[in-house]
């Protein structure tokens, strides 16, 4: 059998590339029928379902095309689909000057359509995000050395106060320019159930807890031990950031629990949000 010339394949190509078009357009009607059930206004993110979706496309993938194409072509058309739902949607990001992998972060993650808006600050990104909730802040991973932590903030009761919602990267892109940093995603929404998560519950006490009383404690009231811990001081009270397996709702009675076990006369216990493992999972913070 002759071997097909170049034009025939091109053209096998080229009507492939009308299939994929026409899957993509099928797609963004079912989008647009799902955007009609919904009430108008709010955000249309659903980060639970989309590592879902991730996983499933990475953990089924074969061939020579490269598994982090497949990631960034999924990844810009569900955020094409988000914007076409919240046509108003920001992402709100804390890179300074010197650290320009954190706009790469947002971009692999967010894609190439919905606007990006750098910010100087943690807390300038938090500010943007408390104010308008079709806005989502990307802020830096917390680190011990810190000098004004960002994620104790999270803990009050005010109802703009965001969460939480994804950690970045999902998946590590080989030509961005934020090789061993990772961030999180604030939004105005609760966490989504992904199938394989981390909690972040935030500890605040007027005094020094050692790692192996917070493991003790958490193992009283049932709650999973800690994969990471993280202990900061800010405005004269310490600040423990605890990484639980799992979602952890806001009402689950063990959070009070685990205050009476800890003796928090002056702190208390909240959970700050969820994330989904990421695909590759960034270095774990320092423990106490």
């Amino acid at each position: 059998m002759d071997a097909p010339d170049l034009d025939s394949l091109r053209q096998e190509i080229d009507a492939i590339d009308s299939e994929l078009h026409g899957l993509i357009a099928r797609r963004a009607a079912l989008v647009d029928r799902i955007s009609a059930t919904k009430p108008a206004g709010g955000l249309a993110l659903r980060p639970g379902r989309e590592a879902r979706v991730m996983r499933q496309r990475l953990a089924t993938h074969q061939g020579p095309f490269p598994q982090t194409a497949v990631y960034r072509m999924w990844r810009e058309m569900m955020c094409a689909f988000t914007l076409m739902q919240t046509p108003d949607i920001r992402i709100a990001i804390c890179r300074p000057a010197d650290q320009p992998g954190y706009w790469d972060l947002a971009r692999d993650h967010f894609g190439s359509l919905i606007p990006l808006v750098a910010h100087d600050t943690p807390a300038q990104v938090l500010a943007a995000v408390r104010a308008n909730p079709t806005t989502l802040g990307v802020v830096p991973a917390p680190i011990e050395s810190d000098t004004a932590p960002w994620w104790p903030l999270l803990a009050g009761q005010d109802a703009t106060l965001p969460n939480v919602v994804a950690r970045l990267p999902f998946l590590v892109m080989p030509n961005a320019r934020a090789r061993g940093i990772s961030a999180f995603v604030l939004a105005r929404m609760e966490p989504e159930d992904s199938g394989d998560d981390r909690s972040l519950v935030a500890v605040e006490a007027a005094t020094g807890l050692s790692r192996n009383r917070i493991a003790g404690a958490l193992a009283k009231v049932g709650l999973p031990a800690f994969a990471s811990a993280l202990d900061q001081i800010a405005g004269g009270m310490h600040h423990y950031l605890l990484e639980l397996p799992g979602i952890i709702a806001d009402s689950d009675k063990r959070l009070g629990e685990l205050g009476a076990a800890l003796e928090l006369k002056n702190g208390g216990v909240a959970v700050i949000g969820a994330y989904a493992v990421p695909a590759t999972p960034p270095a774990l913070s320092p423990r106490l």
